[in-house]
């Protein structure tokens, strides 16, 4: 298996992970994409010993889009920070069945803002402050839609593990196929219809503005009309994230 990079130079290597795909290994011993990355860096460089590979940030396993990571100690302190600072933008786009309450007004960006606790293995959500509970925030805006479904940009401010999922669910619209926030409809095996679709940030090293978008998955599109399709492309080349 080899990485699908989006972008590569002698600090950053930015990749399109697929969906079911584990950013990171964990106890399950399950193949993750930082293994992909290191042993494909090993075999083409033809590299002796270890490769260093940072990561700086993750995608769950059903989710795809692009895995920003760094090549050298230097790069990956300098990006955490920019994550840490909000400095970055990540936006995603996420597929749900239509909601009476939150995608009626199209092209609008809405800020959502909830707290959030994690009890063992699922992220919950409040309207007020609780112990323990994290602020989550979000901005949404719908982009096109059908009688039964909506595809939606979402730029994430605060980065919570399974924030997007658990606020979507939240708000009446949970994610297509995830079925652990309530979902009934399907969507992919091993995958739930989110796609970190762009990733802006500084250089770490020459301070420019750089913009990295993966395309997106065609199973997404293939839930609207050709004409929509077209429409929907569109929107996403041109939107930045700007609110």
């Amino acid at each position: 298996m080899e990485p699908d990079i989006l972008y590569e130079d002698n600090h950053l290597l930015v990749v399109n992970k697929p969906a079911g795909l584990l950013t990171q290994g964990d106890s399950s011993g399950a193949l993750s994409l930082l293994d992909v990355v290191k042993a494909f860096i090993k075999k083409r460089d033809e590299k002796p010993g270890n490769v260093f590979i940072g990561m700086v940030h993750r995608l769950d396993r059903p989710v795809s889009g692009v895995v920003v990571l760094a090549k050298t100690s230097k790069a990956a302190g300098r990006l955490s920070e920019q994550i840490r600072n909000r400095t970055v933008t990540k936006l995603y786009v996420g597929l749900t069945c239509r909601s009476s309450r939150e995608d009626q007004v199209m092209d609008i960006w809405r800020e959502h803002r909830h707290f959030l606790i994690r009890p063992r293995d699922r992220t919950m959500v409040a309207d007020q402050p609780a112990p323990d509970s994290q602020a989550g925030v979000l901005k949404l805006k719908t982009v096109l839609a059908t009688a039964h479904h909506a595809c939606h940009l979402i730029r994430l401010i605060t980065g919570r593990k399974h924030q997007i999922r658990a606020q979507l669910a939240h708000l009446g619209m949970p994610l297509c196929g995830d079925k652990h926030y309530g979902s009934r409809e399907p969507f992919h095996q091993d995958a739930i219809a989110l796609h970190a679709v762009s990733f802006e940030l500084f250089h770490p090293v020459k301070n420019e503005p750089l913009r990295i978008t993966a395309p997106l998955p065609p199973r997404f599109a293939a839930y609207f009309p050709a004409k929509q399709r077209v429409t929907l492309e569109t929107k996403l080349q041109n939107d930045d994230g700007t609110c």
